[in-house]
């Protein structure tokens, strides 16, 4: 009798990308989950343990499918590159911020998160999030032959943007996916991980300050 499951048959599909089973992926992983969070199937309580869960099957399919440091953004070479694209990014969005605060356009009343949270936003949730729609959805699309520059910037900014909808707030949702364009496009063009992770947890801890991602807390 030969038996159900096969590994070895596993990881001959794992190891033949293809832009169909990039899709497959993508919806299973990236958007999956996000519409069982929004139709309540799942708790939104449980969101942070959804992320990790998504987070831990990445490293097993990264693991899987042999990609190196380099193809997920993990190195040093391009550090320096990244670094000053995201901090000129970042210097951006505080302008950006200060103007609109003489208009009083960011007059959002919102309570304050409390301190633990911003500890876990900066350490954890940003550079988790940056590994997922950055790291693995980049190495994902090249190895799949999806590699022109709108493509895997729109769909890295997109599939960012989906998981927000679970705040149920338009301008959330609108704002990451403005966001998630730069971050893409700073990622595409210096593929580094901490220079990403890092931009993204100054700009998403402004963001919360200022009330904007009001809801993310």
């Amino acid at each position: 009798m030969r038996p159900v499951f096969r590994s070895d048959r596993l990881l001959s599909y794992l190891k033949k990308p293809s832009p169909a089973r990039f899709l497959i992926l993508l919806f299973l992983l990236y958007y999956i989950p996000v519409i069982l969070l929004v139709s309540g199937a799942v708790p939104f309580s449980f969101r942070w343990m959804v992320l990790a869960v998504i987070f831990l099957i990445s490293l097993l399919l990264s693991r899987l499918k042999g990609y190196r440091a380099e193809e997920l953004g993990i190195r040093i070479s391009n550090l320096k590159q990244s670094l000053m694209a995201n901090t000129l990014f970042i210097i951006c969005i505080v302008a950006l911020f200060l103007l609109l605060d003489d208009t009083d356009a960011l007059a959002i009343k919102a309570e304050p998160p409390k301190t633990f949270f911003f500890f876990f936003y900066v350490i954890i949730s940003s550079p988790l999030q940056e590994f997922l729609f950055r790291s693995f959805l980049f190495a994902e699309m090249n190895r799949s032959g999806i590699t022109r520059a709108p493509a895997q910037i729109v769909v890295s900014a997109a599939s960012f943007a989906f998981l927000h909808i679970i705040y149920l707030d338009a301008f959330t949702t609108l704002a990451t996916f403005a966001a998630g364009l730069v971050f893409a496009g700073i990622y595409r063009k210096y593929p580094n991980l901490a220079g990403v992770s890092l931009s993204h947890a100054v700009i998403g801890t402004l963001a919360i300050l200022a009330g904007i991602a009001r809801k993310m807390s």
